[in-house]
């Protein structure tokens, strides 16, 4: 008897050890379903924006002067002036601007498309900085002196132009002191003259004004302004613009 009690009360205790690890096991289980249940359901955390990724206005930014390389980008412009115009040894359209990186030359482009006119780019005998803050610095120091930067080379064969294409970006609300010294050197008169001109978001500013003055004698036409960024996509509007000149190519 003495045993089987024995053998009773060891079957006893293993019995209740293995419902108590049971029953811990199935806790743990709930409480780990709760918690991974409260992960699954809860909202993402924001990750922290450090000072040097917040935006910021900037007095000299794209009000200032049109950069040409916003968003300007060198793949928007490379897009919009990939193909190489078809222009007219014959015809009396020069399509003559100035372009610092980009989207004027590729609007000029666009516009020797649709005239068959003759390109020339307007370049100072020394080369403006590749630097864009050090640039707005000298294009401003430009204009408060009313400066006239010296061309790198001159249009061949002028009288044989009757309508001529002025472009440019918009500097400091202006034309560049650049575009100045164009003007001055050639004479517009009984010449048509028509302004196109990019920008960051102040269209063509005080512009028309300079390009009247710099033009006397010459038909002024309608022109036309794109933000820089915006080139790209612009060739609806400019095939528009050209038609409602009455020019043909």
């Amino acid at each position: 008897m003495t045993k089987k009690w024995m053998y009773g009360l060891l079957a006893g205790v293993m019995v209740l050890s293995m419902a108590g690890c049971g029953n811990r096991e199935s806790q743990n289980q709930t409480a780990g379903t709760t918690v991974e249940s409260q992960l699954e359901e809860s909202e993402p955390v924001s990750e922290p924006v450090l000072e040097d990724q917040e935006e910021t206005t900037q007095e000299t930014g794209t009000d200032a002067m049109e950069t040409e390389e916003q968003e300007t980008s060198s793949e928007n412009t490379e897009t919009a002036g990939s193909q190489d115009p078809v222009q007219d040894p014959e015809s009396d359209t020069l399509i003559a601007y100035f372009s610092w990186s980009g989207n004027t030359e590729a609007l000029a482009g666009m516009i020797a498309e649709e005239t068959g006119g003759t390109l020339f780019q307007i370049e100072p005998a020394e080369p403006y900085t590749d630097d864009y803050d050090a640039l707005l610095d000298q294009a401003q120091e430009e204009q408060a002196e009313d400066a006239r930067p010296a061309l790198a080379a001159d249009v061949e064969n002028w009288d044989d132009y009757q309508v001529i294409f002025v472009g440019y970006p918009n500097w400091w609300g202006d034309v560049p002191m650049l575009i100045n010294t164009f003007l001055e050197a050639h004479d517009f008169t009984g010449k048509t003259v028509i302004p196109f001109c990019t920008h960051g978001s102040g269209g063509f500013g005080n512009s028309l004004s300079s390009i009247e003055s710099g033009t006397q004698g010459a038909e002024l036409l309608d022109g036309f302004e794109v933000a820089g960024s915006s080139v790209d996509s612009a060739r609806s509007e400019v095939t528009e613009w050209i038609a409602s000149l009455g020019l043909t190519q």
